[in-house]
């Protein structure tokens, strides 16, 4: 049902994103105002100028006074702007947005001919991140990271079945903490939160600029405050009858409030990124259940099965082509007989698509959800309806489904390690915006982002680690050797060397006082 020609919350989002355009610019507009009210009612008619002080019993001018505290703040309020624009420009050009499903497309075409719209009407909209987008900005307005590659990686979130989560939104996989925004109507990578101040969403690309533009804003807030309320009291307690300005207690005003705001979403934001966690993420972060479908090398995948084990629920990618019917008519699309025939003798027409499965993302009960999908098909490495034909499919790859404790980060490598990921490798990248945040790499095939000792210790429990390589050693990781059937106590001591020096230390102390007996 539509609300004035509007879909229901239609107009709610429409409105964050108006705010969200407007709001930036009432933000300079206030720092404007501000600096017009420091430089010249304060510093130049106050500090400077003799006239301004002939009622009072201060005849020196403050030169010094005004001169530090110009140079101060117009070099704060230069690094804050850059931070801000910086931040303005990465959320409008590159806001981290997941590319949509291809058949996103064929259903908006389908709407489109259902609702005997014209194109000419629904292309005014074709800007839009909610809109529809014509065939020639289709490929160009949604490349981006490519979801449907995930199993590729070698660890990637899923569900509890093995299977990653699916927006039936924008047809398309849900890549490792990504999640849909209702205001842009689009999934994002690492989303954090949508921010009307700083003109739309803080994600990934843009989360490292955000907690600059919130530090070096606190700093720029707090010494217009200091400055303005020493002065302000100054020229209060020397003039007769006391001393009242509208600007001085409106520049007052803003910074105090814009201090406050500035220096707690900085704060909030350096607590997540030490955790490595999100505004998102924290909801459930102490609760929260991760799965995770972890790679397993063809060798140990031979020695899993000559051990005679079947402890591990294992699939199989790449899924058979029937799955992605079953997923895209769960989430509204529909087919005619043609289309499902045709489908049918082309696996590679669509990505492959996965059945609805649990999202972790987006609940935080931690008990395991219902499944069709049988243990022992599972223990098979797939189910029943796995093709056998080798021949349309790429090389397969089988993953171990393992999941965490509640509480326990997958993405965890130590809080240092953590803050070097979003912020950068050196003391200039933390406090000014020069690059992108490492987070935005994704090339590293064992992973979309960095895997901590969480995941290494859930590999050496399952018995999967591959033993024939070496393993990266990564910030926060723990040095533990591969087990497959290893040796403990060996991995023990490199897990603890002190502990295995100190050992030995005791011995030689035992052996001395033996032989001086």
């Amino acid at each position: 049902m539509k609300i004035n020609g509007m879909r229901p919350g239609e107009k709610n989002k429409r409105g964050n994103i108006i705010t969200a355009r407007i709001v930036p610019i009432l933000l300079l507009a206030i720092i404007g105002y501000s600096s017009y009210v420091v430089t010249k009612k304060i510093c130049i008619d106050y500090l400077l100028q003799s006239r301004a002080r002939s009622s009072l019993s201060f005849p020196h001018k403050q030169s010094g006074a005004a001169i530090a505290i110009l140079t101060i703040y117009y070099l704060l309020l230069l690094i804050t702007l850059t931070c801000f624009g910086r931040l303005i420009q990465t959320i409008t050009f590159n806001p981290g947005l997941v590319p949509r499903g291809a058949h996103y497309f064929v259903e908006k075409d389908r709407r489109l001919r259902e609702s005997q719209d014209s194109y000419k009407e629904e292309a005014i909209d074709s800007v839009s991140k909610q809109g529809y987008t014509p065939r020639k900005l289709r490929y160009k307005l949604d490349s981006g990271y490519p979801a449907q590659n995930f199993w590729q990686k070698d660890v990637f979130v899923c569900g509890w079945d093995g299977r990653p989560p699916f927006c039936s939104t924008c047809y398309n996989y849900k890549p490792d903490r990504a999640h849909h925004c209702s205001e842009l109507g689009r999934c994002v990578l690492k989303m954090d939160h949508f921010c009307p101040w700083v003109g739309g969403i803080v994600s990934e690309t843009s989360f490292k600029f955000f907690i600059q533009f919130t530090f070096w804003a606190a700093l720029f807030c707090l010494h217009t405050l200091v400055s303005v309320s020493y002065f302000f009291a100054q020229r209060r307690s020397r003039q007769p009858g006391g001393f009242f300005n509208v600007h001085w207690i409106l520049v007052l005003i803003f910074a105090a409030l814009f201090f406050v705001f500035s220096a707690g979403m900085c704060g909030s934001s350096l607590q997540f990124a030490f955790l490595n966690s999100s505004t998102i993420e924290n909801f459930t972060r102490k609760t929260k259940v991760w799965y995770l479908a972890v790679y397993v090398p063809r060798h140990v995948m031979e020695r899993y099965h000559a051990s005679g084990r079947t402890d591990l629920r294992l699939i199989s990618y790449p899924r058979p082509a029937s799955e992605q019917f079953e997923i895209l008519e769960q989430s509204g699309a529909t087919f005619t007989a043609s289309e499902e025939r045709q489908r049918a003798r082309d696996d590679t027409l669509l990505p492959n698509v996965p059945q609805a499965s649990y999202d972790p993302q987006r609940s935080s009960d931690t008990s395991r959800p219902n499944t069709n999908s049988t243990a022992e098909d599972h223990r098979r490495g797939g189910d029943s309806s796995v093709s056998s034909s080798p021949t349309a499919v790429p090389e397969t790859r089988t993953f171990a489904i393992l999941e965490t404790l509640p509480g326990q980060n997958p993405f965890d490598i130590g809080p240092y390690g953590n803050f070097k990921e979003v912020m950068g490798y050196g003391v200039f990248e933390w406090l000014f915006p020069v690059r992108l945040s490492p987070l935005v790499d994704h090339s590293d095939p064992a992973g979309m982002y960095k895997m901590g000792k969480v995941v290494n210790s859930l590999k050496n429990q399952a018995r999967i680690r591959d033993s024939t390589q070496p393993q990266p050693s990564r910030e926060g990781d723990d040095v533990v050797s591969p087990t497959f059937g290893g040796d403990m106590e060996k991995a023990e001591s490199k897990r603890h060397p002190g502990r295995d020096h100190h050992n030995r230390k005791k011995k030689r102390r035992r052996r001395r006082s033996s032989m001086a007996g």
